[in-house]
């Protein structure tokens, strides 16, 4: 299922903030542990390559939506899951932004602190309104 896949991808997209480049490697034990299926790294792959070559914009809507808060201070679990969902929101059209929206906060209760639902929830909710008045 997708859930997996995004959970494999947001545990990459965390190592990398404590390293300087995604290792295959890695990628792989991340895969496996997860117990992705042929469909589930299809899914992972495609998400970590459209975060990856679209880094900039998707931390630049981050930056701009989380007012008061600077993205190198942003809570490095929450950052995940937002660059996750926006990756998501913006570039793989076939999923609803409420699924994306959901996965998230999934990964957030899952993975982050009390107060990270709120936040991360109301960046997101934002993003969704803008997006849908496009």
């Amino acid at each position: 299922m997708r859930n997996k896949a995004r959970e494999a991808v947001y545990k990459l997209l965390f190592s990398n903030q404590f390293n300087d480049k995604y290792d295959e490697d890695f990628k792989l034990f991340i895969f496996n542990e997860e117990n992705l299926t042929e469909k589930d790294v299809e899914f992972a792959n495609q998400l970590l390559e459209k975060f990856i070559s679209n880094e900039q914009a998707v931390n630049s809507v981050i930056s701009e939506l989380s007012k008061g808060y600077n993205f190198e201070r942003i809570y490095s679990m929450d950052k995940c899951a937002l660059q996750i969902a926006i990756t998501e929101m913006t570039y793989i059209d076939e999923i609803p932004l409420i699924v994306s929206i959901s996965e998230a906060m999934e990964l957030i209760r899952k993975y982050s602190t009390k107060e990270s639902p709120n936040f991360v929830n109301g960046i997101l909710a934002e993003y969704k309104k803008q997006l849908e008045n496009k």
